[in-house]
């Protein structure tokens, strides 16, 4: 049965777009970005350092084609710069900060990862669960990392204004004070290019189309492309 998702007061769309059911297209285990025989950017991918996003719905690529999905669009941006860089989707629609962590070894520890981004906690704020747990579950990803000398960047989630909310402020503070304890970057809003375009939404007005995913991973890759280079 899918998931069915309920509006949150005070919680804007970039919250609510990282729910989603887990679907057989998304829990198959991580994909590696690949490129097409006679393209001439596919030589960049060779012996290139290996991004894997470890995320929810906005980086499986919920109801979209998989080379709409976000790490597809970043790989096209990256290969179009000239960055070298192999992105690897471990995305599952639904995930909770509990599941990114739990499936750990499986999405990430496998892939020769030389960097990892980590975008997931918004599931556990619908779940209502308290910010404690994401906070404990992220610090624990992050630690992993950490101890295997895996660089990590945070991708966060975004509120309107001042929230006046306890438990809202208490989510939104879960990434700046994270990526400060640990050292990482951090990326606030994921779905900040797209803010307040329907146009880039689709149906449910929730998750990004194709169109919207280019979108975000054009500020993403402004983001991410001058940590890769580090990687080289």
């Amino acid at each position: 049965m899918r998931r069915l998702v309920l509006p949150i007061a005070g919680m804007v769309f970039i919250i609510l777009s990282a729910c989603g059911e887990k679907t057989p297209e998304t829990i198959g285990g991580p994909v590696a970005m690949e490129t097409v025989e006679g393209d001439p950017s596919a030589g960049m991918t060779q012996d290139a350092p290996v991004i894997v996003m470890l995320g929810d719905s906005l980086t499986a690529g919920f109801e979209l084609p998989a080379g709409s999905a976000l790490p597809a669009a970043l790989q096209r941006d990256f290969d179009a710069r000239g960055v070298k860089a192999r992105f690897v989707n471990a995305g599952v629609s639904g995930d909770t900060t509990a599941d990114g962590l739990n499936r750990y070894d499986w999405s990430v520890k496998g892939t020769g990862a030389n960097m990892l981004v980590v975008a997931l906690g918004a599931n556990d704020f619908l779940q209502n669960l308290p910010p404690e747990t994401p906070r404990k579950n992220l610090a624990a990803i992050l630690t992993r990392a950490k101890s295997e000398d895996l660089p990590a960047v945070l991708i966060g989630v975004a509120l309107p204004g001042d929230s006046q909310d306890e438990r809202e402020k208490a989510y939104v503070a879960i990434y700046p004070d994270l990526a400060a304890e640990f050292g990482v970057p951090y990326y606030p809003n994921m779905l900040g290019a797209i803010a307040g375009q329907p146009s880039l939404l689709q149906q449910d007005g929730l998750h990004p189309t194709s169109e919207g995913v280019e979108a975000m991973a054009a500020d993403i890759t402004d983001f991410l492309a001058p940590l890769a280079k580090d990687l080289s």
